[in-house]
């Protein structure tokens, strides 16, 4: 693939923006699909192209036409994750997962339910092509690794990729998708086969419980008991508040004990990484000179969010000067 690449994080069904932002990256469209000039450059998408925003079918479409037409590589977010849970019944394939309630892998309750439906109204009438883009979410990478830099949704775990590398599983086209889905439910680890732990570490990060007692509300107000870490930070001797990395929160100090989900850090040393997933806010920065996060909560309710790329072209320390952006709600 293309050594310049341009990396763009969250979409969140905000397609006006993503169009805008292709614009100022240089991109055409020419014959449905955008394209950069002489096929000089590929987008690689960090996933989270539904929900929240009101154009998710035209974001899906968009994405999808360049995937088909070479222009760039889009890789699975939670959300489309949670989207393919909450339409598969649970048990259907062989794996009934007892933990979940309900009779799908991702529960029907109301916060899960809300958080869906705008994407369903966005396809409203056009049922079969609902479903068309499950199928499109099933094929889309896990994460993306070269020699130059590695990519994912959210946390980039050796172990993780190794896993899943050792059962030759990159997507859930990779094999029987009502299998390789509901092992990826299996929280509790019903089954021996569970991939739950590499696919959540991949998509949505390491968390870990608050001490009792202990909550904050996120951005959408709902109540957190649970905190996601910062996995580019090495833990030996860091408190909670120091490694939690929730943006807008400040969690108070914590000496009390506290079980990590996992001991590896993300290290100065490694190439570059590219992830979406955190909702950072105000403007885009590099967390590191090789950590870089690229969702700048387009799809947050305050409306003041941004669209974010980076513009990558093999360089090991990364530059805080090739971020290119547009404001949410920017539809040129």
């Amino acid at each position: 693939m293309n050594t310049s690449i341009d990396f763009i994080g969250d979409v969140h069904g905000h397609c006006a923006e993503l169009r805008f932002l292709l614009g100022k990256l240089g991109y055409e469209e020419v014959s449905g699909a955008f394209r950069y000039p002489g096929g000089a450059r590929t987008v690689v998408f960090l996933g989270d192209y539904i929900d929240r925003g009101n154009e998710s079918r035209e974001a899906v479409n968009l994405v999808r036409a360049m995937r088909d037409a070479g222009s760039a590589i889009p890789l699975l977010g939670n959300h489309e994750f949670n989207a393919l849970s909450f339409w598969q019944e649970n048990g259907k394939g062989g794996h009934y997962i007892k933990s979940i309630p309900g009779g799908y892998l991702r529960e029907h309750s109301f916060n899960k339910v809300a958080i869906h439906t705008k994407t369903v109204a966005a396809y409203k009438g056009r049922q079969a092509e609902f479903f068309e883009a499950l199928d499109f979410f099933k094929t889309l990478p896990f994460y993306l690794e070269t020699e130059l830099f590695r990519a994912q949704h959210a946390c980039f775990d050796a172990s993780c990729v190794a896993e899943l590398r050792a059962q030759h599983i990159r997507s859930f086209a990779d094999g029987n998708f009502e299998e390789l889905i509901a092992r990826a439910n299996d929280l509790r680890y019903e089954y021996a086969d569970s991939l739950f732990h590499p696919i959540d570490m991949l998509l949505k990060g390491p968390e870990v419980n608050l001490p009792a007692g202990m909550t904050f509300r996120d951005g959408e107000g709902v109540l957190r008991k649970r905190t996601r870490l910062a996995w580019w930070i090495n833990p030996e001797g860091k408190q909670l508040h120091e490694l939690s990395f929730q943006p807008g929160v400040q969690l108070p100090p914590c000496t009390e004990p506290f079980k990590l989900p996992h001991q590896g850090f993300y290290g100065e040393s490694e190439r570059p990484v590219f992830f979406g997933h955190y909702w950072l806010t105000g403007l885009p920065q590099l967390i590191r000179r090789n950590v870089c996060c690229l969702d700048y909560s387009v799809g947050g309710y305050r409306g003041d969010g941004h669209l974010v790329a980076y513009r990558f072209d093999g360089e090991q320390t990364l530059d805080a000067s090739k971020f290119v952006w547009v404001d949410a709600n920017r539809n040129g």
